[in-house]
């Protein structure tokens, strides 16, 4: 009888358990929401071209070959002339300018920098 009691308890709750976690949700591989980006995301590169616009959200540049290029702009977004760092409405509109910009997980570029260019001496060549 204490036999048939065990079994009983055995297949009343071990079994429903075993039978549940063949179904429990289990974690994909891959990126997780929220964890932080892989190396390779975090560089897309410079662009370089004509500063077409500059609002609080977002960069838009034309480049040298004639697109447009937009590019989103955080806080944490630094402007330079030269080394010296400027404040954005220093910039002023069709001044030439590189964006450095990191890659979000998203695939939409940030700006990380934006320096505007010097002009190239006598000496220099194109």
């Amino acid at each position: 009888m204490l036999k048939l009691i065990r079994v009983g308890v055995l297949m009343g709750v071990v079994l429903p358990a075993l039978l549940l976690a063949q179904y429990y949700p289990r974690t994909r591989r891959g990126v997780v929401p929220g964890t932080p980006n892989p190396g390779a995301y975090n560089v897309a590169g410079s662009f370089h071209g004509k500063l077409k616009e500059l609002s609080k959200k977002e960069i838009m540049i034309e480049t040298e070959d004639g697109q447009i290029v937009s590019i989103h702009r955080s806080g944490k977004t630094k402007f330079f002339k030269g080394t010296q760092s400027i404040k954005p409405s220093d910039i002023d509109i069709e001044t030439p300018v590189t964006v450095d910009a990191s890659e979000e997980v998203d695939l939409s570029l940030t700006a990380v920098s934006v320096t505007v260019d010097l002009p190239k001496k006598s000496g220099e060549n194109k």
